[in-house]
């Protein structure tokens, strides 16, 4: 087996719309599909032209990934390769299709997800951790009790390699560490944007979802696009 593996490596996505976040509450699944320990997940959207340069990015980590898993592949009993036949690669991202012409939109679609509880293998202690949230400003986002989809922002997140001995599946885990929110939807309600609004002077409202006085940002010393 090669003794080289691939490292998780810190990135921060383009800016593109949300498809059913999960970012203030963690997601339990269904009856049938439960997730026990939570699961926070967003899937991003973003045109073939806005995904190139983070594809270029995640690529070689994505080779790399598949590369080891090849290896891990072939350490596994021989009755067990045997039933799964040769390693199954899960792709780095999938397409969009629109669903009455069932045609390819030129969208592609990125899924980021982070288990919200489990407990520690060293001494068996629950944690729990929720994703980072900040504002256009690179503020912590706070008064914020849903996010929906078609909400516009960036996702921070950690590239990191997988092998799934059981399935005999590798790839490369997108996962979730933070997001900033660039255009907000909340409440089943489009942006001004979404209602064919623009910038107008005149009357400002108050914004009280953010806050103000606190400090920080969303990409801190990771790769930005």
């Amino acid at each position: 087996m090669s003794e080289k593996k691939t490292k998780a490596q810190s990135f921060v996505s383009p800016k593109g719309a949300f498809r059913y976040p999960a970012l203030v509450k963690p997601d339990f699944g269904t009856k049938d599909y439960p997730k026990e320990n939570g699961e926070y997940k967003v899937a991003l959207i973003l045109t073939e032209e806005e995904a190139a340069p983070l594809i270029e990015k995640l690529t070689p980590l994505f080779e790399e990934a598949i590369s080891e898993g090849q290896e891990k592949f072939k350490e596994l009993k021989v009755e067990q390769r045997k039933k799964l036949k040769e390693l199954k690669v899960n792709d780095l991202y999938s397409t969009e299709y629109d669903k009455e012409t069932e045609e390819a939109t030129g969208n592609l679609i990125f899924k980021f997800a982070m288990q919200a509880s489990g407990k520690s293998a060293k001494d068996g202690s629950q944690w729990n951790r929720k994703p980072a949230l900040f504002d256009s400003k690179g503020k912590p986002l706070v008064g914020v009790e849903n996010i929906w989809g078609g909400t516009v922002g960036k996702v921070s997140f950690e590239a990191a390699p997988y092998f799934i001995a059981g399935t005999g599946a590798a790839g490369l885990k997108l996962r979730l560490s933070a997001a900033q929110i660039i255009d907000l939807v909340a409440g089943g309600n489009k942006s001004a944007e979404g209602y064919g609004f623009g910038e107008e002077d005149g009357y400002e409202a108050e914004q009280p979802v953010f806050k103000d006085e606190s400090t920080g940002g969303a990409n801190g010393d990771q790769e930005d696009f």
